[in-house]
């Protein structure tokens, strides 16, 4: 009981308000004032209604795309009644519980922020109604540089960006956030560039005289770091749908953690986004290909793979290229055409065809030396066999001269061969044969002698370094009625869906995996570019400039920022470099803005006015409490490692998997190395929302359940943080006020408040006299980070200090 009451004191010091914790996954907002039907309401309608009541087919009678029909209305009478929700008979379609009669039919209810929208609109008068053309999606047009805003009132320190995100911000009356604290901002751009929290040292030297000229060149440096291609490698990652493991009920290892090493140097190398994306998807077909371009195919290796179902694999691969590259469900075509978008169930198959002629194989990356030697022994191996061939064959002959000279039973053959042996060989089965020549085999010393040979060769071979790569191969593709692969329709060749940019090969070509990724890639393509920059903003705002980020199709709204987004693809096609872009946006005004919740209230959604709290994913959670205690190792690359987790998570799965924790550096290695078992992951991931793995993630979700403040409070990883980091501290530091100095810049990347030292050092005292009370938990609390000299029961309060730190709001959220 007392141990219990130990720990309950521990918890409860977890809700001291220490670091001004906020909620760091609430939605601000209320409604706004003035809304406009041509900016935010229109995008909303011509997304979600035009399919069933534009100027191509009126249901129901109702047509929306021009301002007089609004009020005609259609068979249930006018679709809007200016200033009464109750009598609208459009709005009340759109809420209802009926899925029957709930609009927009076959499709997803309009969510909380559009639903939102359209009231107020219609509170307001329903103004604004405008005749409408609605032959083209804004996502299927040209990409143009825009017009950038200009105004007397913009500040001279405005970047484009700002000037887009301000024009903006006025049209509601508002303005950009002022800026975060320098603390804040250079921990905010530690997170976003390179997933780790910056040193104290490295707080120290910003915090006085910080500069904009400091600012850039802690962003030019961060870039630089080696780090950066391990944050936004694991981005890429999700897409990838990345893992060390086969995934269904096999679940087997595989090689494949070559790929992520080269993602990880291509962040780092700032590889051409052309480069990046064709390598991937045609790397083995390129003239003279190198290892890394073999390994870069990788990206379509990494499905979920079931030899028993290959079409599945290609299905996988077609629908990430659409999710990921185009932003587009495809998959919605693998059974008839889509629904919405005007891609048909035929383009869906011309694109499966690309995919359809090749096989995920290992791709062998030994040295030349190891190769050559493989080479000799597989040569002398054949020599065996053929050996072994011939001699199967005399042995053969043989038995057939024997029965031709009239021997009934040869001496030593079992009695169960010999009605076998007395069968003409014109009438013996191969089975029969084989049991014959088998049984003479084992009785020949040159066969022993040669199998001997053989066992001995294989065993000199070295086991080659392989990657799993694509590898092409010819296989037609046929169209599969009703999405049914036993049902093989018409023949079709590859080729790109016609909706978009124009699809060009050269003559007598019907086209390669590398015309497809030059095609995705191409400034013509209205899609690559806007998903890629609008990707790329998601990371550093926590919401993507048009939302659903995976899908910028039909039922897709014309964003708020789509001048700014267009801006961004278009610089994304100007420089093809992700360095760049990112560079671009942290150095603006509004990427710096406080992410204090009061600056958000009340602002429209897509607005990015004032910036958000994120927590820290699953990998970076642990990445950041290694790093803060000192026993993060920073090694890039190799094999995935071992990193302790809990008893019995690999039980119970339908083939067995192993889990030895990693010894020495390997085990305190970052997130990202951790090997992936797709259907036993590490706990972490799981309970702290990392991908499934399944499909490529191209958003992760944050949840907020009670199990993971119990994670990061006893998960022994994290114990041994605050174990390590309380030896630290005492090792380091002379006096309790520095050491609660130094604690707070390692662990928050900031210098604690006058209250909040004395909060911290009221603490400490209270821990010393429970283990004071308390000596025989002093031992465990400490571990085997003991320092020599210091009194145990200190020590153990200080460890239970830094435990309670570590566990901080604060400490968890990226601000």
């Amino acid at each position: 009981m007392r141990y219990r009451k130990l720990y309950t004191y521990i918890l409860t010091a977890l809700l001291v308000s220490v670091a001004h914790q906020r909620s760091a996954f609430g939605q601000d907002g209320d409604d706004p004032l003035d809304v406009s039907y041509e900016r935010q309401v229109l995008p909303i309608i011509k997304a979600k209604c035009f399919r069933c009541h534009g100027s191509k087919k009126q249901e129901g009678g109702l047509r929306l795309d021009l301002a007089e029909s609004w009020l005609a209305g259609g068979d249930s009478g006018p679709a809007i009644v200016s200033g009464s929700i109750e009598e609208n008979t459009l709005f009340q379609r759109l809420i209802t519980s009926d899925k029957s009669a709930r609009m927009p039919l076959d499709a997803a209810r309009l969510n909380d922020s559009e639903l939102q929208l359209i009231r107020k609109w219609i509170t307001e008068g329903a103004q604004g109604l405008v005749d409408v053309d609605d032959e083209e999606h804004w996502a299927f047009g040209a990409i143009t540089r825009p017009d950038i805003p200009t105004s007397e009132n913009f500040p001279s320190t405005h970047s484009i960006v700002d000037s887009f995100t301000t024009s903006v911000a006025h049209e509601v009356n508002r303005e950009l956030a002022p800026s975060a604290s320098v603390s804040t901002l250079i921990r905010r751009l530690h997170f976003d560039l390179t997933g780790l929290p910056p040193t104290p040292e490295a707080v120290d030297s910003f915090n006085a005289d910080f500069t904009e000229q400091d600012y850039e060149q802690l962003v030019d440096k961060l870039l630089a770091s080696p780090a950066f291609g391990e944050r936004w490698g694991r981005h890429w990652l999700d897409l990838a749908r990345y893992a060390d493991s086969t995934g269904y009920e096999s679940d087997r290892p595989r090689q494949i953690w070559h790929y992520r090493d080269w993602v990880i140097s291509s962040f780092n190398s700032d590889r051409p986004i052309s480069e990046f994306i064709l390598h991937q998807l045609a790397g083995d077909l390129l003239h003279n290909a190198t290892p890394d371009m073999h390994i870069a195919t990788g990206f379509h290796c990494n499905a979920m793979k079931d030899p028993g179902v290959r079409h599945e694999a290609v299905f996988d691969r077609v629908n990430t290229t659409g999710a990921v590259l185009l932003g587009l469900t495809l998959e919605c075509a693998q059974c008839h055409d889509h629904k919405t978008d005007p891609l048909t169930q035929s383009e869906y198959y011309q694109l499966y065809a690309f995919f359809n002629t090749s096989d995920a194989v290992p791709f062998d990356l030994s040295d030349e030396a190891t190769r050559q030697a493989n080479a000799e022994v597989d040569n002398k191996i054949a020599d065996v066999d053929k050996s072994l061939i011939t001699l199967k064959q005399e042995i053969t002959d043989t038995l057939d001269a024997l029965i031709a000279n009239g021997i009934k039973q040869p001496e030593g053959i079992p009695e169960g061969l010999i009605a076998i042996f007395n069968i003409p060989s014109a009438e013996r089965s191969k089975s029969e044969t084989n049991q014959l020549v088998t049984f003479f085999e084992k009785e020949s010393p040159r066969f022993e002698s040669l199998t001997e040979e053989k066992k001995q060769l294989e065993a000199t071979r070295i086991t080659p370094t392989t990657s799993l790569a694509l590898r092409f191969g010819q296989r037609p593709t046929h169209l599969f009625i009703r999405g049914n692969h036993t049902q093989p329709g018409d023949e079709v060749i590859a080729s790109a869906p016609s909706f978009l940019n124009d699809w060009t090969v050269a003559d007598g070509s019907h086209g390669s995996r590398i015309d497809l990724s030059n095609w995705i890639t191409s400034p013509a393509n209205p899609l690559f570019a806007r998903v890629t920059a609008n990707r790329i903003w998601m990371r550093l705002f926590g919401d993507p400039i048009c939302e659903p980020e995976n899908d910028l199709g039909i039922q897709t709204a014309r964003p708020t920022h789509a001048k700014l987004l267009d801006y961004l693809a278009s610089r994304l096609l100007e420089t093809d470099s992700f360095k760049s872009i990112i560079r671009e946006i942290v150095t603006s005004s509004t990427y710096k803005q406080s992410s204090a919740a009061k600056y958000r209230k009340g602002v429209p959604a897509g607005h990015f006015i004032g910036q958000k709290r994120l927590r820290l994913e699953a990998e970076l959670l642990r990445d950041n409490a290694l790093a803060a205690s000192g026993l993060l190792v920073n090694k890039i690359g190799g094999p995935g490692v071992f990193p302790y987790q809990q008893d019995g998570i690999l039980q119970n799965r339908a083939t067995p998997a192993t889990w030895t924790v990693s010894e020495g550096a390997d085990r305190l290695r970052r997130g990202m190395y951790t090997y992936i078992w797709r259907l036993t992951p590490h706990p972490m991931v799981t309970i702290f929302d990392g991908p499934e793995m399944t499909t490529a993630c191209t958003r992760r979700s944050r949840s907020t359940v009670a199990i993971q403040s119990l994670a990061l409070l006893n998960d022994p990883v994290f114990v041994e943080c605050a174990q390590a980091l309380a030896r630290r501290l005492l090792t380091s530091h002379e006096t309790d006020a520095h050491r609660i100095e130094w604690m707070f810049k390692s662990c928050l990347g900031r210098n604690p408040s006058i209250d909040e030292a004395a909060t911290i050092q009221e603490l400490l005292e209270e821990h010393t006299e429970l283990y004071r009370l308390n000596e025989e938990h002093i031992e465990f609390a400490i571990g085997e980070y003991t320092v020599q000299g210091m009194d145990a029961t200190r020590h153990a309060a200080w460890v239970a200090t830094c435990r309670t730190v570590l566990n901080l709001d604060e400490f968890i959220t990226r601000e």
